[in-house]
């Protein structure tokens, strides 16, 4: 027997799995838009002021990147980055802490 519309439970993830990253950040979806540096991160779909043509919501769909939130599309050992909005800067690391004490176990 399927449960009906009323017998669904919503599952919502507590805020710690998106303020921090785990291992590299490769799956980190959290909003920080800033450098470690402060610069503001450009956004991923825009070629200004920095034209890129590999990470892009079209050639990486399933690497979270939206809007100019900080991402790890290649993997970097560094963890996550952004291009910025600073004409002489084409990108950086962002500073996002790393999560502590995680655990899956029931």
């Amino acid at each position: 027997m399927r449960p009906n519309s009323s017998q669904l439970t919503t599952i919502s993830f507590p805020s710690f799995f998106t303020e921090c990253i785990i291992e590299n950040g490769v799956d980190y979806r959290g909003t920080v838009a800033k450098t470690a540096r402060g610069r503001t991160c450009q956004e991923w779909s825009s070629q200004r002021p920095h034209s890129h043509d590999y990470f892009t919501p079209t050639t990486h769909p399933r690497a979270g990147l939206e809007k100019n939130y900080c991402r790890n599309p290649d993997g970097d050992v560094n963890g996550p980055w952004c291009y910025t909005t600073d004409p002489r800067k084409a990108w950086e690391y962002c500073d996002i802490p790393k999560c502590r004490n995680y655990s899956f176990k029931d």
